[in-house]
């Protein structure tokens, strides 16, 4: 009987649980890398673009490695903004210290300093080395006040430095000075690295030590594609299945927008939150295939669905991303966003500055985010302004197939509708024109009036109704006219 466990995580990231390790496959040389690397410096910067998996890599590659160097991975956020960031660290520890199931004896909660000079962690008789991993710490600059930002900062600086602060050392002048043994780690977006220099009067040395994820090479993403596929475990929703070699060659051309007949130079590289997508829908076909049969299965590429269904599944998350925004106006903006102002007409990505969207589009920095979290979009910082910009290649296709499916529907909607007002306004207009002819007969001039008055009410129908032909063909050319190739 199966359980409840997918081998491939979709738009979420890993786990730090052990199915999660199980299943974590192409990122084996950047695990021991970073590990080493942290267990090595007392601060270290982990930057990645969105989307190539920096928490999937700190929770199932490199915790883990920290727990068998005696040391204990500690993965908070700082995103409380009604308590601070400082609280939100040290509710994250205690809940950390509870999932990990380790002895927690709390510290002193004045600072950091302090907390981490009194706190203890136990594994049985071994006393755990903390290393407090700061996840997504752009937060600490996006949605914490300046005031916080400021403290928080300056607290970290003296934590990392290892010299206790002024205001502890003129209360109690006997403290210690021995640093307490504890490593820091800050996970951010690459676009936010610059930022850290505003810290650097702080902790001078915040720039020493980084390490910079970068997609996976073909090679290990082959691994992630079908590696968690071998894995026989009764939890899993699905049994064990091999993927046909022609399947996983499709997939890597597809996601590094490249063909046999066009081979590219150098190393190729595939983004994780995109594989994942696909993998995952590989898995749901498969649940499906498994329930009809119970023979082995070998997934082929016709059994995926071909080019269409690697297109859909992209398709499928850019419609999902904007489902999630609410409010009908702001879902159009979002539309419009991705198909007109991020997509040049030749079907490339472009990039624009944030100002510029909200001038144009009016949207809010909280939506632009959402779509950020949701990895539909991504951020560049650029001479002190914010770039977005759509997260892969790979969805330009999906999204103009997407804008030119709603323009056909909309086109052909608007052509019907404005041609039968049209033709219902010249019906009623030739009626009116023989009753006017009728009337002059008779010389009534009250109703000659009124006629003339409802046959320009008529033609003024008549008119919107052509009005909503010619916007239903040029939104119908426009899209026609921007379809990369592949969509017809």
């Amino acid at each position: 009987m199966t359980g409840a466990l997918n081998r491939y995580p979709g738009a979420r990231p890993f786990r730090d649980d052990d199915f999660s390790r199980r299943t974590f496959f192409g990122r084996e040389l950047a695990s021991v890398a970073l590990t080493d690397q942290i267990l090595a410096n007392r601060l270290v910067i982990v930057y990645a673009k969105s989307g190539l998996g920096k928490t999937s890599l700190l929770n199932a590659g490199v915790a883990p490695r920290l727990r068998e160097a005696a040391s204990l991975p500690l993965l908070v956020r700082v995103n409380d903004i009604q308590r601070g960031p400082l609280t939100s660290v040290l509710e994250g520890i205690r809940s950390e210290a509870e999932r990990q199931q380790v002895e927690y004896v709390p510290g002193e909660s004045g600072s950091l300093w302090t907390f981490f000079k009194s706190v203890e962690f136990w594994r049985d008789d071994l006393l755990l080395a903390p290393v407090l991993i700061l996840d997504q710490f752009e937060e600490l600059f996006t949605i914490q006040s300046e005031e916080a930002r400021e403290t928080f900062l300056s607290e970290l600086g003296y934590l990392v430095r290892g010299i206790p602060p002024p205001s502890l050392l003129q209360v109690n002048s006997s403290v210690s000075n021995t640093p307490p043994a504890v490593r820091v780690v800050l996970s951010l977006r690459e676009d936010f690295l610059g930022i850290l220099e505003e810290a650097a009067d702080r902790i001078p040395q915040i720039m020493d030590h980084r390490f910079r994820l970068t997609p996976l090479v073909c090679e290990r993403a082959v691994e992630a594609i079908t590696g968690p596929a071998a894995i026989d475990d009764p939890d899993v929703t699905t049994k064990p299945f091999r993927l046909d070699p022609e399947l996983v060659t499709k997939i890597l051309n597809y996601l590094t927008n490249s063909t046999p007949a066009t081979p590219s130079h150098g190393s190729r590289y595939v983004e994780p939150f995109h594989l994942q997508l696909i993998c995952q829908r590989i898995e749901k076909v498969v649940a499906c295939k498994q329930k009809e049969s119970s023979e082995s299965i070998v997934f082929t590429f016709t059994d995926f669905g071909g080019e269409a269904a690697l297109a859909q599944t992209l398709a499928s998350f850019y419609s999902d991303a904007i489902r999630s925004v609410q409010g009908r106006h702001l879902r159009g903006a979002v539309r419009r966003l991705c198909e007109q102002f991020l997509i040049s007409p030749e079907g490339r990505r472009l990039s624009v500055e944030e100002r510029e969207l909200q001038r144009q589009l009016k949207l809010p920095h909280e939506a632009l985010s959402q779509l950020v979290e949701r990895r539909l979009l991504r951020t560049d910082r650029r001479s002190e302004s914010t770039y977005y910009e759509l997260s892969h290649d790979a969805l330009v296709q999906p999204v103009l197939a997407s804008g030119r499916t709603q323009a056909l529907v909309v086109g052909w909607t608007a052509v019907v509708a404005g041609s039968i007002v049209s033709l219902v306004a010249v019906f009623i207009i030739l009626g009116l024109i023989f009753v006017v002819a009728f009337i002059q007969k008779s010389r009534d001039s009250s109703d000659y009036f009124m006629l003339l008055f409802f046959g320009a009410l008529f033609a003024g129908v008549g008119s919107l109704g052509a009005l909503w032909v010619r916007s239903g063909i040029r939104r119908r050319r426009r899209y026609g006219r921007r379809a990369p190739s592949g969509l017809s």
